[in-house]
Order: C-alpha cells, then sequence, then structure tokens
C-alpha cells in the first residue's frame, strides 16, 4: 500500500518530469508544479490543462494539493541515495527489472554483475558469496572475462604480460611464470608509488623551466629597451645622415626581441604542454591507486609511461642587447673623429669583432641609401650583395651524392635501378651555419632545388620545403617554384643558371634572384621569421648537378 502511494509516477509533475515541487491543482483535478504551470500559461494564448487539454475562459486560480505535498515530503525524508534511479552515466543495477533500474553501488569481479543496495544483500549474509570480491561499480567488467573461455581472469602471466582464466594457465601457459591478480597488484603497486615520485619531479622540473623563461623574457624585453634607449641617445649626437637610420637600428633591435621572444614562447608553450601532460599523468596514477579492480590496474600499468621525459631548458644569457649598444658607441666615436678631420672614413674599420647572432646589426648598411623595393637597408646591386659574401662548402653524408672542387660541387651519379628511383631526391646541408646578412651564387644544371633549412627536422616527408623548417626554390626547366610548409606556389623562372640566394636572418627576409653578369633579376622573396640557426641547402634527382661559386667578398 505504501509502495502504491509513494509511487514517483503519482508525484511526477507531467511538465518537466521531475518530482513535484509546490504542487498545485487546477479545476480539472491535474496537478503540477507551481512555478510549471505558470510558465506554461504565460507562454500560451488560450488557458488549457497541458494533460487533459480542458480549455478554460480565463486563467484558473491555482490551488494548493495539501495530500500531495504531505506525500512528497515524506518521500523525501524515507528516499535515500540508494533509491535514486540510474542515470545516463551511471552503472544501472544487472538484476533490477523494469525500466528504471536502481544505480549500483557494487559490482562483482567473480559474478561479472553489479548490484544496488537491495540485491548486493545476499553478498553480506551468503557465506559462499561473502567471498567474491566487490569493486566500485564499473562499465567495463566483461574485461575481466577470458574470450576464449568465457572464465573470470583471476591469474596474470609474467611471462608473457597479460591477464588469464584458469583455464588459459593450464592450456597455454604451462611452465611460465603466473601468479594471482592481487599478488601482481601488489608488486605493482610499488613501481606505481615510484613512476608518481618521477611524475612529481619532472612536474616541478617543468615549473622550474616555465619560471626561468617567464624570467628569460623580462630580461629580453628588459635588455632590448634599455639598447633602444642608449642607441637613440647616441644616434641624436650624430649627423643627420646617420640620424635617417636610428629608425632603422631600433626596428632591428625590436625585431630580434621578437625572433628572441618567439623562441622563448615556443620553448613556454612546449614545456606547458608537458607540464599539462603530466599533470595528467599523475591523475590518472593517483586515480589507477585508487581503484580496487585489480586487472584494471594492471592493463593500466601496462600502457603507462616508464621513463621520464622531455628536456630542461638552458637559458641565454641576460645582456642580450649589450653588443648593439657597444657597436653603436664605438661608431659614434670614430665617426666623431673622422668629422674633426673634415673625413669620414668607413666606420667598419674600426670595429674590431663582429656582433654575435643575438645583435647581428649591419653598421655598414647604416650610410647606404635605402631601396623601396627592398626592406630597410637592404642591397639592391650585385655588388652590395657580394659585401654579405658568405662561402659555402658542403656537409656530405649520403652515398646517393658525389663532392668535388673542395666540397662546393654536388652531382647526383646513382643511376636509377628501378622507376621509384627515378624521383628520389637526395639532399645535403652546408657545415657553416648562416648568421646575419648572407649572399651566395650556385649554378644549377637539371632541375635542383635550391634551399635554407634547419639542421634538424622531424616533421614532414624530409624533402626541402615540405615542412615549416625549411624554405626551397624547385627549379623545373622554365619554370620555378617556391615550397614551405608543403605549399607550392609558382614564380618567375630562370634567365640563366646562376641562382643568387640573399638572406637577412635579423629581418626575417629570403630571396632568390636569377644572376646574368652583374644584373640580378629577383625570382622570388618572402618575409620569415626565424627561429633556429639555418644552412644552405640543395637538393638533386638523378644527373642534377650544382656548385657553390666562391665569390670574392667586397
Amino acid at each position: 500500500m505504501a509502495d502504491k502511494v509513494l509511487d514517483m509516477e503519482t508525484l511526477t509533475c507531467p511538465i518537466c518530469l521531475d518530482l513535484l515541487k509546490e504542487p498545485v491543482t487546477i479545476p480539472c483535478g491535474h496537478s503540477f508544479c507551481k512555478s510549471c504551470i505558470q510558465n506554461y500559461w504565460d507562454q500560451q494564448v488560450n488557458f488549457r490543462c497541458p494533460e487533459c487539454r480542458k480549455k478554460y475562459r480565463s486563467r484558473p486560480v491555482l490551488g494548493k494539493n495539501i495530500i500531495l505535498s504531505a506525500l512528497v515530503e515524506q518521500l523525501k525524508k524515507i528516499a535515500s541515495p540508494a533509491d535514486q534511479c540510474a542515470g545516463p552515466q551511471d552503472v544501472a543495477c544487472d538484476v533490477c527489472s523494469g525500466e528504471r533500474k536502481l544505480k549500483a553501488i557494487k559490482s562483482c569481479l567473480q559474478c561479472v554483475v553489479s548490484y544496488c543496495e537491495v540485491h548486493l544483500q545476499p553478498h553480506h549474509t551468503v557465506a559462499m558469496l561473502q567471498r567474491h570480491q566487490l569493486v566500485t561499480p564499473s562499465h567495463k567488467l566483461q574485461e575481466n572475462i577470458c574470450q576464449g573461455h568465457n572464465k573470470v581472469m583471476e591469474l596474470f602471466c609474467r611471462t608473457d604480460q597479460q591477464l588469464l582464466c584458469f583455464l588459459c594457465s593450464v592450456d597455454h601457459h604451462k611452465g611460465h611464470d603466473v601468479v594471482s591478480c592481487a599478488a601482481e597488484r601488489a608488486r605493482r603497486q610499488a613501481e606505481q608509488d615510484a613512476k608518481k615520485d618521477l611524475v612529481l619531479q619532472n612536474l616541478q622540473d617543468k615549473d622550474a623551466d616555465l619560471q626561468m623563461l617567464q624570467q628569460e623574457a623580462q630580461d629580453i624585453s628588459s635588455s632590448a629597451q634599455r639598447a633602444v634607449q642608449r642607441s637613440g641617445d647616441m644616434f641624436r649626437e650624430i649627423a643627420l645622415l646617420l640620424d635617417k637610420r636610428r629608425s632603422e637600428v631600433e626596428q632591428q633591435i625590436l625585431t630580434q626581441e621578437k625572433i628572441q621572444l618567439s623562441r622563448v614562447q615556443e620553448l613556454q608553450d612546449q614545456l606547458q604542454q608537458e607540464a599539462t601532460e603530466l599533470r595528467k599523468s599523475l591523475s590518472e596514477l593517483e586515480e589507477l591507486s585508487n581503484n580496487s579492480d585489480h586487472n584494471q590496474f594492471i592493463l593500466h600499468c601496462l600502457s603507462l609511461p616508464t621513463e621520464r621525459t622531455g628536456t630542461r631548458v638552458q637559458t641565454g644569457h641576460k645582456h642580450f642587447f649589450e653588443e648593439v649598444t657597444r657597436a653603436v658607441s664605438e661608431l659614434k666615436d670614430k665617426l666623431q673623429l673622422s668629422v674633426s678631420e673634415f673625413q669620414l672614413p668607413n666606420p667598419l674599420q674600426y670595429i674590431s669583432a663582429e656582433p654575435d647572432i643575438f645583435t647581428d646589426i649591419d653598421v655598414e648598411a647604416l650610410l647606404s641609401e635605402p631601396d623601396d623595393s627592398l626592406p630597410p637597408s637592404a642591397p639592391s646591386t650585385r655588388k652590395q650583395f657580394l659585401k654579405y659574401a658568405k662561402d659555402i662548402t658542403l656537409d656530405l653524408k649520403t652515398n646517393w651524392l658525389s663532392v668535388s672542387e673542395g666540397n662546393r660541387t654536388v652531382t647526383h651519379k646513382r643511376k636509377p635501378q628501378h622507376e621509384v628511383e627515378e624521383y628520389v631526391v637526395s639532399q645535403v646541408l652546408s657545415r657553416e651555419e648562416l648568421r646575419g646578412r648572407s649572399y651566395w651564387e650556385v649554378l644549377v644544371r637539371g632541375t635542383p632545388t635550391i634551399a635554407i633549412s634547419y639542421k634538424k627536422r622531424t616533421s614532414g616527408s624530409g624533402v626541402f620545403g615540405y615542412d615549416n623548417k625549411s624554405w626551397s626554390l624547385e627549379i623545373d626547366r622554365k619554370k620555378c617554384f617556391f615550397w614551405f610548409n608543403n605549399t607550392r606556389c609558382r614564380v618567375s623562372g630562370l634567365r640563366s643558371s646562376r641562382v643568387g640566394v640573399y638572406l637577412d636572418q635579423s629581418a626575417g627576409v629570403l630571396s632568390f634572384y636569377s644572376v646574368s653578369s652583374d644584373t640580378m633579376t629577383l625570382i622570388h622573396r618572402v618575409q620569415a621569421t626565424f627561429t633556429q640557426p639555418l644552412y644552405a641547402g640543395v637538393g638533386l634527382q638523378y644527373g642534377d648537378s650544382a656548385h657553390f661559386v666562391q665569390l670574392k667578398k667586397l
């Protein structure tokens, strides 16, 4: 009788399908939540009962249903969490019948069944069932059943590293090191504790590295701002000719700052991602340690990493732009001396050391007239390009190519053995790292690829231009194509067999030219951000050759 009185459907609102809240009754006798029926009528033109569809001329007065209110309050007092029905995310009791099943509070590994509180009682009272292992309710109980014998897997083979049932141990694992799952869990628990300590240490290292990178980023910005200010102060004391170049020096400093901050940001993103993965692994280890299901514990253990991942960060020095200030200061002093003697000699002869990769400011370019077709201070004639001539020699590491003439000429001489090898491209990089401004020329024969690239590339197919770590010019008879990040665009063709390449690493400028005598014809120019050391490269197929010309630097 009590079950009928407290039936859930009787106490459910037809509108929200939930337990009645402030039950009210309308004249036709149907009951609803007070807020539900009010909201329903607020959205309707005519006043009808949502249940029987009876129509009213005016909005009915709502009366409190005293009996239903009392029953709802009574149900709230006697209801317990175990009486609640299983939702979509809950594990339902396998024994309950009907559409509304109760939530399971335990799963039995021997019975391979999940039980609510009522149906779990025999496991507490029957002596035989009391020996069964009860675990947290799980949707993955079937993973504990052997697919071959349909038996519960209670054993673990250390020889083959897999879960077994009793029949598996007899049929296919005879003579192997077989133990119970509980014994294997106990052994692996100690290993997991050690892994947890390792992950914690690794996470602490990543956090420390992130703090170091944040400090380095602040130091880069502070040093850049100091260099901009000091350079501006010194240039204001120099002649009007140098004053036109002051903004260019500041822009180069800011460009260097952008490159260095980009490098730091890239490392920060990488470390942040590794730290996130470590936190996820740590959470999984903690959750796994609390899992009483031995089989699930072992299966997850097999898939967890066992070694410390990632690398530590080595930060650079903090005075990134001090060489910029020093170079400009020396230039100012020497120019003042020259002006006092009514002569203006080349300031380069007074600079004893070339700035390093962080401060590659070309002082001579400050005195040259700008070319509107190029970035500020960029060369425009072959004579100006030859000021940055780079002697390129090749670092051969493949048997498909042969080099000669002091490692400046490379030829693809291996004859294809079958059709597939006809399209094989062999590549080689220069020994020399390209810093600051560099210019070199290549005499080509056939259809080689002229490129610049980072030394270490792990993405793409390895072909120059097929990833975001290399830039290449593909020469195909009368056509040329520029490749970057596996994207090709057609550009101007060659007018001669000599290709000139100009690289300004600091400004992020890469240009290819067709060179005929002293005439430079632009093939293609690209603006990029270079975050790693660069090397000249060339890719060849069978019959191609390329010769890196030994230029005389002016």
